[in-house]
């Protein structure tokens, strides 16, 4: 990377939106009104904890023994630093490499407890000086799993919606530079769980980076371009796993491997490093509105 009409079909059979008017047969205006306000905020509550419900555990995190929770946060704007600063946040406003911090207005609660992200939007779980926020890393040294649940407004090819993980030591302070390289010569792996617009499907690629400042080289995986085509207006799971002990990348789709990424593309350095994560709404070419939704973000580590 470098960079949501909510879907018609849901993996929970409990659907509390829409159903609040079958539960407010009272008489009387005035108690009627009071009464079914509040069955309605009620059910708006619960619709929202519904969509953050914890769920089974991954089958990608148990085939890598990954069963311990690092975090599971379906976010909302009042987990977002607008001004992409501090360490208490789960969320920060834009990414470091940027300049400017996209306008707040940018992200939406919903009623189904999602979050909007509009075109224009980024959001990352580290602050953009680059330090820890309320969220822990993901060490490569142990590994991890990462699960993003999500959908955009629309299908439409051109938007180019991402949920990926970049390590903290690329950074303003090249702390991706390591002995016996030349100081400013860097080495990471960038980890893009989905990129929407590039392949009829889910596209998820491991990028092994190197080089010193703008000339870097690159050396990516290979994922399917040609995949059976997905509705993206519909919710998904894009998930991946890195296991350090193998130095492999598994990419996952609604819980089904897409594929393995391993080589050249999935360098050593990943074991030395510490991920975050980052989800953004661009586009390839048309600048089209949109929102991408985010119903959550899991990640499991080694017990």
């Amino acid at each position: 990377m470098k960079r949501a009409k909510n879907s018609n079909a849901t993996s929970h059979s409990m659907q509390p939106a829409g159903r609040h008017t079958l539960l407010c047969p009272l008489s009387g205006r005035i108690v009627r009104s009071i009464l079914c306000g509040l069955v309605v905020s009620t059910f708006a509550l619960i619709a929202q904890a519904w969509a953050c419900n914890d769920g089974p555990l991954p089958e990608g995190a148990t085939k890598l023994g990954f069963t311990r929770l690092a975090f599971n946060i379906c976010p909302n704007v009042s987990d977002i630093s607008m001004d992409g600063r501090g360490d208490s946040a789960k969320l920060y406003n834009g990414v470091w490499w940027d300049k400017a911090v996209p306008p707040k207005s940018l992200y939406t609660d919903n009623a189904d407890g999602s979050l909007s992200i509009s075109f224009g939007g980024a959001l990352a779980t580290v602050p953009r000086t680059m330090t820890p926020g309320a969220l822990p890393l993901l060490r490569g040294t142990d590994g991890f799993f990462v699960e993003f649940e999500v959908s955009l407004s629309d299908n439409d090819h051109d938007h180019f919606p991402a949920v990926w993980l970049m390590p903290i030591e690329h950074n303003q302070r090249l702390d991706d530079s390591y002995q016996p390289d030349e100081r400013g010569f860097e080495r990471w792996i960038e980890i893009d769980v989905d990129e929407g617009g590039f392949a009829p499907g889910p596209m998820g690629t491991a990028i092994s980076w190197s080089g010193t400042w703008p000339n870097y080289t690159r050396v990516r995986s290979n994922p399917d371009l040609y995949n059976q085509r997905i509705d993206r207006s519909h919710r998904h799971k894009f998930a991946a796993g890195f296991d350090p002990k193998t130095l492999t990348i598994t990419f996952w789709h609604d819980d089904k491997i897409q594929y393995v990424a391993k080589g050249e593309s999935v360098p050593e350095i990943a074991r030395k490093q510490n991920f975050y994560v980052i989800m953004n709404a661009a586009s390839h070419k048309l600048n089209l509105p949109y929102t991408m939704n985010v119903y959550g973000v899991r990640a499991f580590i080694p017990n």
